[in-house]
């Protein structure tokens, strides 16, 4: 698809669309359930730049070198990291509200065998939690049985424009 990214026969709105509806459903996908770490915000940042370069660098047929920044700011949707961040928050709500249900129960529950001695592994739900602090230190878990108030977290997370 890199041909069709650098292509001048498309409009940049057209790469746009066939990027948010064709590529990042397929680099995202069950992005729900990742307890992402740093590094693979890293790559999907990365995955996302490569595709955007050849898209907003090249104006009215000159080549225009352009700042990660700047090409963030022509994009104006979220970036993937947000897009990802803001999906684990709106699943992280659906698992709360499910009680009595196994998924919960698996999500949420601490196991009981002795850790290992090196670096513990990130766990899901620790990942929720350290997103929502940095969107805003009063979110939690908890505020997920009110939904109305919870698509207001999750539109928060998206516009969120800090690291995550």
């Amino acid at each position: 698809m890199k041909e069709m990214f650098s292509s001048k026969l498309l409009s940049r709105r057209t790469k746009e669309r066939l990027y948010i509806t064709y590529l990042r459903p397929i680099a995202t996908y069950a992005c729900e359930t990742w307890a992402s770490t740093n590094g693979d915000e890293e790559k999907l940042s990365s995955f996302e730049r490569k595709i955007y370069g050849p898209v907003y660098n090249v104006n009215s047929g000159i080549f225009e070198r352009r700042k990660n920044n700047v090409i963030q700011r022509l994009f104006s949707n979220p970036s993937i990291c947000q897009f990802v961040h803001s999906k684990i928050i709106e699943w992280a709500g659906h698992v709360w509200r499910a009680e009595r249900c196994l998924i919960r129960k698996v999500m949420v529950g601490n196991p009981t065998r002795k850790r290992p001695l090196w670096r513990p592994r990130q766990r899901w739900f620790d990942t929720v939690k350290r997103d929502l602090l940095k969107i805003n230190n009063t979110f939690s878990i908890g505020m997920a049985t009110d939904r109305n108030q919870w698509r207001r977290i999750v539109k928060a997370a998206k516009d969120f424009n800090g690291p995550y």
